[in-house]
């Protein structure tokens, strides 16, 4: 049964505990791999429900702080999603701003996944925790080095 309230907190970007890579789980701290992960080596901690601010090897903010995690499946039924402004590479059919055809993949595959009727396709040989994944396309991704680091 979805209702209004419950489905606010699904406005924002999430994805499920089952897509990140768990890399220390104690009882007092869990550390996934960052999907950002060329340029967030140590992993970045899960806090409150969301991603937290982590260490980056180069300046800028992570675009993944924020986007929620979930351990299980919301009741209301709303399925997981992230936007373009978590993704560094968005490739676009026949113009620079024409429909998504295809992301790499955030999950760490390496290849280019295809983006089918909004969500992400299958795409590699072995099972992709990400296929099925939404992705909305809200512009460009921040830049990876913020010119105001340099003043």
């Amino acid at each position: 049964m979805r209702t209004d309230s419950e489905c606010l907190r699904h406005a924002q970007p999430w994805v499920p505990i089952t897509a990140l890579m768990i890399t220390r789980h104690a009882d007092s701290e869990l550390v996934v791999r960052c999907p950002e992960s060329l340029h967030c080596l140590r992993g970045a901690p899960v806090t409150d429900g969301q991603i937290a601010p982590h260490f980056r090897n180069v300046p800028g903010l992570c675009p993944w702080i924020g986007v929620r995690v979930h351990t299980t499946a919301p009741r209301c039924g709303c399925r997981p999603f992230i936007t373009t402004r978590q993704l560094r590479i968005v490739l676009r059919g026949g113009r620079p701003w024409g429909p998504m055809s295809s992301i790499g993949c955030p999950g760490g595959c390496h290849v280019f996944a295809p983006i089918q009727a909004g969500r992400i396709g299958p795409h590699s040989y072995r099972p992709c925790p990400w296929i099925g994944i939404g992705v909305v396309d809200k512009g460009l991704h921040p830049p990876i080095l913020d010119p105001q680091d340099y003043r």
